[in-house]
């Protein structure tokens, strides 16, 4: 005679429980980009102002970004950068453990500060801020079709990082 068994198995439980936890990973990291954008973007702005200039496409288009990046800016020099972060390619881009941005990039003439995802899951997939409406999207990775869902992202194409 046997017995019969209520409940599911942990291997069940596992199938059902790590796909959400890898979901909730996945979101924590775009609130982490997030943030890091929104700091970029005013950072970027506030640098573009100290010249006189609106915006910092304004500085950028005027003077080049090269003379005008990260570690001019003024939450991102080399004595106060993110922890685990450094500036690259001579300093335009930050990099950090799970994302390198760049304060500007464009896609069809809008502006966007951007984020390019470093690992994996949905490796080299963008958060992107548009800086003028100040609006965050997704652009998934060639290969990538459920990135911008999990993150819970609209989604944008054209965007060169």
């Amino acid at each position: 005679m046997s017995k019969k068994q209520n409940g599911f198995t942990l291997v069940e439980l596992s199938a059902v429980a790590l796909p959400q936890y890898r979901k909730v990973v996945e979101k924590a990291h775009v609130s982490e980009a997030q943030a890091m954008l929104r700091t970029i973007y005013d950072s970027s702005e506030r640098l573009a102002g100290e010249f006189g200039y609106r915006s910092y496409e304004e500085l950028v288009d005027r003077k080049g970004q090269t003379g005008y990046s990260f570690a001019r800016m003024d939450m991102f020099d080399s004595s106060s950068l993110p922890a685990g972060c450094s500036l690259v390619s001579s300093g335009t881009e930050l990099q950090c453990k799970n994302f390198t941005y760049k304060a500007s990039v464009y896609a069809g003439g809008v502006p966007y500060a951007a984020a390019k995802k470093r690992l994996s899951p949905y490796q080299n997939t963008l958060i992107l801020f548009d800086r003028d409406t100040q609006q965050l999207y997704c652009q998934e990775a060639s290969g990538s079709s459920d990135a911008c869902d999990v993150f819970g992202l609209d989604t944008r194409s054209g965007v060169s990082f």
